[in-house]
């Protein structure tokens, strides 16, 4: 049970890595979209609102309709494939890919940023930190710690020591004498 609660602020590490992987992979994917999508003048014709979650976690999430005309001519109708606050019959650049036109963005908003990374890092830092307290609060009791080498005792930062019962209590006692000379 102690390493179980030793390593769960490891779940944060593991997931606020995810998050800056997931946000690295968004921010590089809309670069490669910016860098082959064709730039023609367009403008916002229709926003769609989804929601998601129920109660006080009700998210709004708005996307713009777009409607441009590719570089070969074709009048396009579409939505979005990210977030904007654009309102109906703002005008826009749209970026779109021009072997799919219904793939297309505003300009401005290619997907990916900073925020996710920074989440991530916060994340990890969080579990770091959580699991070096919880990790030295536990350090030499129970068993298999560092300064027990299988004797049933353990050193504290006090040079204190510990003796495990045979049920699994602990009991603190005095250190042998010369039992960390040398060390």
């Amino acid at each position: 049970m102690d390493d179980l609660v030793t390593y769960f602020p490891l779940l944060f590490v593991a997931f606020g890595v995810l998050i800056i992987l997931v946000s690295i992979k968004g921010i590089v994917d809309g670069r490669r979209f910016a860098g082959r999508a064709q730039r023609v003048p367009g403008v916002v014709s229709d926003v769609r609102t989804t929601f998601a979650g129920q109660g006080e976690h009700l998210r709004a999430r708005r996307r713009p309709v777009l409607t441009f005309t590719t570089v070969d001519g074709r009048e396009v109708t579409t939505e979005s494939r990210t977030t904007s606050d654009l309102g109906v019959g703002n005008a826009t650049d749209v970026l779109y890919d021009p072997h799919d036109p219904t793939r297309a963005v505003p300009a401005g908003d290619t997907g990916g940023g900073p925020g996710g990374i920074v989440a991530g890092l916060i994340a990890v830092v969080i579990g770091l930190a959580f699991f070096a307290g919880v990790s030295g609060a536990f350090a030499g009791v129970g068993g298999g710690g560092a300064g027990d080498a299988g004797s049933g005792t353990s050193r504290t930062s006090e040079t204190r020591c510990e003796m495990q019962n045979p049920d699994g209590s602990v009991e603190p006692m005095e250190c042998p004498p010369g039992l960390f000379d040398g060390e």
